[in-house]
């Protein structure tokens, strides 16, 4: 199973069932400790600019996708299935 296959049926598996605040939790836990180190590799290889940028771009993707994953936690998927 690629990274790939695993982030789908991960992200699958949140979306269709209600889920816990701590399984919520990990995952911003996750977000940010994510920009935070690839803000700071942009930083150490590339420079302040480029990763303010990055660490930025980042924020927004995992801030749109734990705000989604936080509205189906709470109202549930019944059109996803993981057969």
């Amino acid at each position: 199973m690629g990274v790939l296959d695993r982030l789908e049926e991960e992200y699958l598996d949140i979306s269709s069932h209600r889920r816990t605040i701590r399984e919520l939790l990990e995952l911003v836990v996750g977000s940010v400790l994510f920009v935070l180190v690839a803000g700071g590799l942009a930083y150490y290889l590339l420079g302040r600019t480029t990763a303010i940028g990055v660490a930025a771009i980042l924020a927004i993707i995992f801030t749109i996708t734990i705000v989604s994953q936080a509205y189906w936690a709470i109202t549930g998927r019944d059109d996803y299935t993981n057969d």
